[in-house]
């Protein structure tokens, strides 16, 4: 059967992985035939690369370790990013947008510490008053990093708790800079994507981490507009806050009734819904990682010499765990070397030096 819009080579692949037991629990997506520049046009990656240039980082695509003969393994290093991970790039691409009146009303976010650390160091660098509500468990040292930037901090028990308070803030006047479900956060984290199209040929195979979704909807709409459906783009989320895997089914965000996953910053209450409209379109396919699996993958880039915090370990986490999955794709490019590039998000875990 010829599916409109696909390779044969994906065809051949999605209908393996739908068959997968035992390994990630791989969702399909929708991944289509259309014009990608013509997909949320209102997306400038360019643009907001533009806005960022001098500021942040190109960072590095480098070799990583391979867990089997004939596959390469690039990672695509936003560990050394600007406080160490790529929230500044959405950070940054917000809060240099902002209206006179925007900068004087001030402007609040919740967040478990990389994007309320990214914002509170653009805020500083562009003289905006800034509030980061953030729950009691977040990493000690993601909490001092925010305040060293001058940003208040409002703790609470619970992540829905600080979010309640971040809702406050905003009746009250401050803008809300959303971590993940903004089209100024989504196009900044895009720039991730639209470096790779730029630093490298084509891959065969991206993973990509998700927690709400930006990273993964501005990543893989980068790259579709790069490098259309030659390339397989996966998602992977802890099972324990699987917010994306569950929008995807029910094609709307669906608020996670608990998060049992100890990931910090893959533990979004929920998806985005701007994140898993563009998902639905852009990933081959959605799947779940136990944490220990994270936690190892965490384990093998730092003995590699990487500063990593867990989040930025998942994708490769999923190359570690998808033995089956790697075996198939390597049968579909035969004899050359099967190129899998994988995200490295953050390296803002405990015992990491300050990141802003």
């Amino acid at each position: 059967m010829v599916v409109p819009g696909k390779s044969s080579r994906e065809i051949k692949l999605n209908d393996r992985i739908s068959r997968l037991e035992g390994h990630t629990p791989w969702v399909m997506t929708s991944s289509s035939n259309m014009d990608w520049n013509a997909f949320w046009p209102q997306l400038n990656f360019k643009a907001a690369a533009d806005r960022l240039h001098g500021v942040v980082e190109r960072t590095p695509v480098i070799s990583l370790p391979s867990p089997r003969e004939g596959i390469e393994v690039f990672g695509k290093m936003e560990n050394r990013q600007v406080g160490r991970a790529f929230k500044a790039r959405g950070a940054w691409n917000q809060l240099v947008q902002l209206t006179d009146a925007e900068k004087q009303a001030g402007v609040v976010t919740a967040s478990s510490g990389n994007h309320g650390m990214a914002v509170a160091w653009a805020a500083k660098e562009l003289g905006v008053s800034c509030t980061i509500c953030m729950p009691e468990n977040s990493y000690a040292s993601k909490i001092e990093a925010c305040r060293k930037a001058g940003a208040e901090v409002i703790l609470r028990p619970i992540r829905t708790e600080a979010e309640a308070v971040c809702a406050e803030r905003k009746s009250a006047g401050a803008l809300h800079i959303h971590p993940y479900d903004a089209e100024r956060t989504i196009e900044g984290a895009g720039t991730v994507g639209l470096e790779i199209s730029q630093q490298v040929d084509a891959m065969d195979l991206v993973f990509l981490p998700v927690g709400g979704g930006g990273l993964a909807a501005g990543t893989s709409l980068a790259l579709r507009r790069a490098w259309g459906n030659k390339v397989s783009i996966y998602g992977v989320e802890p099972e324990g806050a699987a917010g994306m895997t569950l929008a995807l089914e029910a094609e709307e965000s669906v608020p996670l009734e608990s998060v049992t996953s100890s990931i910090q910053g893959l533990t979004s209450p929920y998806a985005g819904a701007r994140n898993w409209q563009i998902c639905q379109h852009t990933l081959s396919a959605m799947g779940t990682l136990e944490d220990k699996a994270i936690l190892d993958s965490m384990a093998h880039l730092q003995a590699f010499g990487e500063t990593i915090e867990p989040a930025g370990a998942a994708a490769y986490a999923a190359v570690l765990q998808s033995s089956a999955l790697l075996a198939q794709e390597k049968e579909c490019v035969g004899d050359r070397p099967l190129r899998v590039l994988v995200v490295v998000s953050g390296g803002n875990g405990p015992g990491a030096p300050e990141g802003c």
